[in-house]
This record gives C-alpha cells, sequence and structure tokens, in this order.
C-alpha cells in the first residue's frame, strides 16, 4: 500500500484472482463477475465470495516444504522493500513456529515439561501460547463472557497466565484462562480470582475511594467459562497460587 494509506485485509482477494494463484468462487446468492472496486472491506468480500480454489500446481507446491519457502523467498523479494524483507521473513518464522507450539501446548498426553518453552523465542512462546488458550475458551472471556471477533478476525480476548510466567515458566493450557483486557487487568491487579468451585471471586477493593466497577460487581460469584474438555480447565494448583499470592 502507498505511504499514507490504510490497508485492508480484502484488497488482496480480488485483486489476485488473474494471477494464476487463485480463482474466487462466487457466493450461492452472487450472480457474474466479482469487481476488485467494490470490495472495500471483509464484509463485502464475504457477501459476494464463498471462498477461492487454489492453482492445482501451486496448492502441491505449497504441501512441500522445501518449495514452499522458495514460494515464500520469492514473494518477499519481488513485493517487499529491500530494508524490510528481513522484518518480513522474521515475522513468517515466528508465525510457524508460534502455531507448531500452539499444538504443542494442545497436546495434553505430554507431561513433564512437554513444552520446552525456556528455549523458544519470546515472540514464538507468547503467540503460541496465545493461540492455544484463545481457541480453547473460542474467542471468549472466561469471567465475563464477552465474545467479539472482527471481520478481520480480531478478537477482544488476550491469554493470561494463571500462575504469572516469571514463577511458574508454565504454559500448559491448565495455567492459562481466555480474557478480555479488563478482565486481564483485574485478575493481574488481584482485583479478580476464580473460587475452589470454579466462581468468579471480586474483591472488596473493587468498590473502594471513587471507583465506578460497573459490571465487574455483578460477576461476582458467577461461574467462569471454560473449556469443553476437563483437561483444559485451569488447574487448582494454578488458581490456588493466584488466590494466595496476588488476590487482595
Amino acid at each position: 500500500m502507498p505511504l499514507g494509506t490504510k490497508g485492508n485485509m480484502s484488497y488482496p482477494f480480488p485483486r489476485l484472482q488473474n494471477d494464476g494463484i487463485f480463482q474466487l468462487v462466487n457466493a450461492p446468492e452472487f450472480k457474474g463477475k466479482i469487481n476488485p472496486e467494490i470490495i472495500s472491506s471483509m464484509k463485502k468480500l464475504r457477501q459476494v465470495c464463498a471462498g477461492a480454489k487454489l492453482d492445482d500446481e501451486l496448492f502441491l507446491m505449497l504441501c512441500r516444504p522445501e518449495t514452499r519457502e522458495q514460494l515464500r523467498a520469492a514473494v518477499i523479494n519481488h513485493y517487499f522493500a529491500e530494508e524490510i524483507r528481513a522484518s518480513v521473513l522474521e515475522c513468517g518464522n515466528v508465525n510457524i513456529k508460534a502455531y507448531e507450539y500452539s499444538q504443542k501446548l494442545l497436546k495434553i498426553n505430554e507431561k513433564a515439561n512437554p513444552y520446552e518453552s525456556d528455549t523458544l523465542n519470546n515472540k514464538v512462546r507468547d503467540q503460541g501460547f496465545r493461540k492455544a488458550i484463545v481457541a480453547l475458551y473460542d474467542h471468549r472471556c472466561a469471567m465475563c463472557g464477552i465474545r467479539m471477533l472482527t471481520p478481520e478476525g480480531h478478537t477482544v480476548v488476550e491469554a493470561a497466565h494463571v500462575k504469572t510466567w516469571s514463577e511458574s515458566h508454565d504454559d500448559s493450557p491448565t495455567n492459562g484462562m481466555s480474557l478480555c483486557r479488563l478482565c486481564h487487568w483485574s485478575f493481574d491487579e488481584g482485583l479478580m480470582s476464580v473460587s475452589k468451585n470454579y466462581e468468579v471471586m471480586v474483591s472488596k477493593r473493587v468498590s473502594i475511594e471513587k471507583n465506578f466497577p460497573g459490571h465487574v460487581l455483578t460477576l461476582s460469584d458467577r461461574g467462569i467459562f471454560k473449556p469443553e474438555d476437563k483437561a483444559f480447565w485451569p488447574g487448582q494448583g494454578n488458581l490456588e497460587w493466584h488466590r494466595s499470592k496476588k488476590f487482595l
């Protein structure tokens, strides 16, 4: 995108359909040719397009690690300015490793330090932990239940460690919860916690001074939202640490 203009995730799809990369598939209710000029948002793209079909030969190349890396390098060298190519390549590598780490975190049958988190780049570890936890909670805040996604896939929730990383060095799903920014901040500050019965605990300090906590007080004693699989619920050992060390 030219400097000073704002990009959009929907832009590449209709504009690359004639480059031999993929062909767009019309939405059932949309007839006619998809005009790139009318695609200005992901919402509009979804209205006219059901998806895209990759070129068969390209798909096979993307399935092979060696040719996939050759394609990645070709795209970066052709479409990106020389001074930012290294940063773009690093970003792609972090995304790949973070995804692989998130999948390891979701293998609940692994025991005894299975994640090798201490040897990972912080960006990889943070992003991988976030991917795993947010997916387990389906983008929903465990405490207040809010779930909001933008058309581009941005989510309102974050991945929070129950027992802080500095204390535990533990990225296992049982040491994580998906929390919105307000609940995450409140949890880290000790203003909220989770009981032995998996109910929200709200500190009395929330209502002191001239605070206006709004809906936070209404969450007290309400059951938290948990992953479907009980094996991924927050561990009571970690919650006990938070209740004794952080909760006010």
